[in-house]
């Protein structure tokens, strides 16, 4: 049975369907709660737009430990990387400011002077079967589309 939430709901409504039951998708695995100390935790910058996702997606991402960064828009994603390293940035394709796909050909031009590779995953509400690879063609090393999965998310983020 898929849980069900009516509108408006507030934020803790929401992270309660989706974040702490887990995911309701047939196919998948309950999600454990907290950290776990054999997991490998990961420094993520979220470049999200969307304050309801961004928020599902920190949440989810601190309740396994991870520590995470967010940014409103393709710009500030940019100068988050020039600052500090990232194990992975969560890109959001569809922002005001520049957008994921100009920000991640900026990330990737500043590799050069960084030293190494900056795993860049694509947020997309756009599911159909060639989004995914305009997004690798772009220079994303990965897919994540919206409404973002736990099981997935975790999966992306904990085996890159």
């Amino acid at each position: 049975d898929f849980p069900t939430i009516y509108k408006p709901f507030t934020l803790t409504e929401l992270l309660q369907v989706v974040g702490a039951e887990g995911t309701h998708s047939a196919d998948a695995e309950p999600v454990s709660g907290g950290p776990d100390p054999q997991r490998r935790t990961s420094s993520v910058l979220v470049a999200e737009d969307n304050a309801t996702n961004a928020k599902v997606v920190m949440h989810l991402l601190e309740k396994r430990g991870h520590a995470v960064v967010l940014v409103e828009n393709g710009r500030e994603a940019v100068e988050a990387v020039k600052q500090r390293r990232f194990d992975m940035v969560l890109m959001d394709c569809q922002m005001p400011v520049m957008d994921g796909f100009e920000a991640t050909a900026n990330i990737r031009a500043l590799e050069a002077g960084l030293g190494y590779h900056v795993p860049i995953v694509a947020l997309t509400a756009n599911a159909l079967a060639g989004d995914r690879q305009i997004c690798l063609d772009a220079g994303m090393d990965s897919y994540l589309s919206k409404p973002v999965r736990a099981t997935e998310l975790y999966d992306v983020v904990e085996n890159p």
